[in-house]
């Protein structure tokens, strides 16, 4: 007789086969493109369509790591990254998405800095704001990395409309992706604990480009 699995068991199973799937109809999506012409009509309809699955697998990781996170089954993975490389990493991954809705994405931070986090938890969250910022920039969307006293900030900025006060209460959270979002960054946050300090996320407006801001704080 099988052995009853539990439901999150079974969703987190679901998931990573999701997202194997996705990243097979990647990799078929680029030899389409290789057999394509560079002048093709198609190639930019199977540019969006590739943007698209891209997304779709990054939300994938996301979800798995929430599960994770939510059921305490992740283990923090912390090494000290030059903040320049590590944004410089996030905006080339993310580039093809901004430039397939005509946006511009750059990344800002002092030369020299550093910091300590979970690369691969600090990857999905900033992956996950950029596109959220996608939705609402109307033409760019900013990374950059600073300390704040004995914290690492590093924000996602946009030049769209800001956050909508009426999606700012608990009741709102789950309604949407950008709420789903927002937990999963406030959990990576979270597990960030340095002399008995978590870290955390803030919601703010952009001084520099007037929309929105994603504040992630992680103690140092």
């Amino acid at each position: 007789m099988m052995k009853k699995m539990d439901i999150s068991t079974i969703l987190a199973s679901a998931i990573h086969e999701s997202k194997n799937q996705v990243g097979t109809l990647l990799y078929q999506l680029q030899g389409l493109k290789d057999s394509l012409e560079n002048k093709d009509g198609n190639q930019t309809k199977i540019t969006l369509i590739e943007e698209s699955l891209k997304k779709l697998n990054d939300e994938w990781v996301e979800y798995l790591y929430l599960y994770r996170l939510a059921s305490d089954g992740y283990e923090l993975h912390v090494d000290t990254f030059l903040m320049e490389e590590f944004l410089d990493d996030q905006v080339f991954a993310l580039q093809p998405s901004a430039t397939a809705k005509n946006l511009k994405l750059d990344y800002q931070c002092d030369a020299s800095l550093t910091g300590i986090f979970d690369e691969r938890l600090m990857t999905a969250v900033v992956s996950t704001a950029v596109y959220n910022a996608l939705r609402f920039a109307k033409s760019k969307i900013v990374i950059t990395a600073k300390m704040d006293e004995n914290f690492l900030v590093i924000a996602v900025e946009d030049d769209g409309n800001g956050f909508n006060p009426a999606e700012e209460s608990e009741d709102n959270l789950l309604d949407s992706n950008t709420g789903l979002g927002l937990y999963f960054a406030e959990l990576s946050a979270n597990a960030h604990i340095a002399r008995e300090t978590k870290g955390f996320i803030k919601k703010e407006s952009s001084v520099n480009l007037g929309g929105a801001s994603l504040c992630i704080y992680l103690p140092q």
